[in-house]
Formats: structure tokens, sequence, C-alpha cells
């Protein structure tokens, strides 16, 4: 039980790795209040050997925080699946990390190991996420939208969290249904695919798989044209002209979300955190399971908040960016 997490530090041309037993759906809590904290927060965890990577199966976020290139390299929070609280996060970091450049980490654990030149062993797993209709439009969803040979458009709003471009040419074969012709989103995807069968082309965007799609769309789509979006629901949307509907992108509310949540969950008690969780269920489970044994990792919980410097200035960034967003509406 855990939310696992690789935690990586470089500086004078050199790193360190560190493991997080809860931070890999919590990465903000490390980064939202600039350098300071995020070295802090290092501090507190287990130091590893360069080699004891986190599994990326079992890895649900981690970081890289470069000193020496100032450079963010991040995944694993949920915020950051919702598209408005996503671009308003991006907008924030800059702010409370001045000078670095903030990026995510679409690839997961592979590209943080990838940008300090460590070398994971093959990750074996099936690569055949299921494929389920979303039937209600107002959830998240993978969406997937596909220009026929005859050059008509079809949709499927699909189960999410890891990319169906997995799948190959062959995932074409196997769409549930037949699809719409236009369809209407009540959220922005958190990710899809377009595939054009006439012009062999694919165009992917993500922000939940944590797997390695994007540098394995070469090989699982060989002969065809492959476009990486990043995270530009746009562009998807562009491709599909009128036939695709989502909300329009509200930045204020994000930050307005964003901001509720982060405040709760980062100042939140011990009782109420994972680490609490897990020692009150120790505690139950003692007295019926001898030898019953909890990690140290598991159990620990080191404090490392924002001061209150800090997160004062968290407050003025996120207003910042609410100003700049009332201003171009």
């Amino acid at each position: 039980m855990g939310n696992r997490a690789n935690f990586v530090v470089v500086e004078d041309q050199d790193w360190q790795l560190y493991y997080s037993h809860w931070g890999g759906c919590r990465m903000l809590d490390a980064l939202i209040g600039g350098p300071e904290l995020a070295l802090r927060y290092a501090a507190s965890l287990r130091r590893c050997k360069k080699t004891d990577w986190c599994d990326p199966l079992w890895a649900d976020g981690g970081a890289v925080v470069d000193l020496d290139r100032q450079r963010v390299l991040f995944f694993g929070e949920p915020l950051m699946m919702t598209m408005n609280e996503r671009r308003a996060l991006m907008d924030v970091l800059p702010i409370v990390w001045p000078g670095y450049e903030i990026c995510w980490a679409y690839d997961g654990t592979e590209e943080l190991a990838g940008y300090v030149g460590a070398d994971l062993p093959p990750v074996k797993w099936g690569r055949q996420p299921e494929l389920k209709l979303v039937r209600r439009r107002n959830n998240l969803c993978h969406l997937i939208s596909v220009v026929e040979a005859d050059d008509a458009l079809r949709f499927w709003p699909l189960k999410w969290h890891l990319s169906l471009a997995w799948h190959g040419p062959a995932l074409l074969n196997k769409l549930p249904g037949k699809g719409v012709g236009r369809i209407r989103l009540g959220m922005i995807p958190e990710g899809g695919a377009h595939i054009d069968m006439h012009r062999k082309t694919l165009g992917a965007w993500q922000t939940a798989d944590t797997m390695g799609v994007f540098r394995a769309l070469p090989e699982l789509w060989p002969g065809w044209q492959i476009e990486v979006w990043e995270d530009g629901f746009e562009e998807h949307v562009s491709r599909c002209g009128g036939a695709l509907r989502v909300p329009e992108l509200d930045v204020i509310a994000g930050i307005d979300t964003a901001e509720r949540w982060l405040t709760k969950r980062i100042f939140e008690s011990f009782e109420d955190s994972p680490a609490g969780r897990i020692a009150e269920l120790a505690g139950m489970l003692a007295p019926i399971t001898p030898g019953f044994v909890v990690s140290a990792d598991a159990l620990a919980d080191r404090g490392v908040r924002p001061t209150q410097a800090e997160w004062s200035r968290v407050l003025s960034a996120c207003d910042q960016v609410r100003s700049a967003h009332a201003k171009s509406a």
C-alpha cells in the first residue's frame, strides 16, 4: 500500500535519488513552495542507491529538481489530470520557482531516469489497456477519434488512465461499437488520440499515462506518421472541426479549486495523512496479528510543510494568475 515516488536532486553535476512512500499522488506538496521547500522535502526522505528506482509499474509519481540547470521535471498529481487545474498550476509554478523551467514528465519514471542518465530494467506489462466506453459525458475520458478511409469521422469516449494508443493499429479493429459522428463532452478529456486512416497519421496527447507511451509510439505504430501533442487538447479539437465540443478552458476556476485542495491537503493533521491512517490501522491489527510489521517508509510523516513566507508566495502567485486571466477574458 502506498503512492510511491522517486525524487531526484541534481547538484554540482551529480545527482541523488530518494524514495517517497506517499508522495506519488501529491508531488505538488513538495514543489508548490519553491526550491527551498523541495530541498527540505528531499532531505526528509530515504536516500537510495542510484540503481534503486521504484518500478515504473508501481510509481505513481516522481520529480527531478535540477539545481544546476534550474529545471524541474515531475509527474504524479491528481490535480494535473483535469485541464483547468493543470493549466492554472503550470502558470503558478514558474512564479514560485523564479528562473526555473517547469516541465511535465509525460513518460513518467522512464523520462526521469533518462534525464539523469540512469538505465532502468525493461518493464514487462501487457500494454493492452481496457477498452471500455464511458457513458456519462460529464466524466473524464480518453477520447479516440478516427477519420475513416471514406473521410467519415467517428468518436469513442473511453476509460482513461492509460493511452489507448498502446494497442497500435489493432486498436482500429477493437473499438467498442460504431462510435458517434458528433460528441459534446462536459469535461475536457485527460487525453486522447486522433487517427486518420486515409493519411496514416496519429496525433496523441495525454496527462495521466506514466508508462512511456510517447517514446513507444514509433514502435507501436510502425509506418505511421506520429504527432505528439503533449497535453494539447486544443489540437485534437481543431482536427475534429465542429464535430467535437468541449467546455471552454477556465483557468480562474482551476486556480480556485487547486488552491482550496492544496491548502486542505498540505496542512492536514497527521491523523488525516496517509501515514496517520496506516498508523491507526496498524494499531488496530497489532493485537490480532502477532508479528505484523509496517515499513518505516509507510509510517513516516516528517511534517515538511511550507513556511508562512513560502505559503504567502504561493497565494500571491495564485492571485497573479487570477488577475492575468481576468484581464485577458
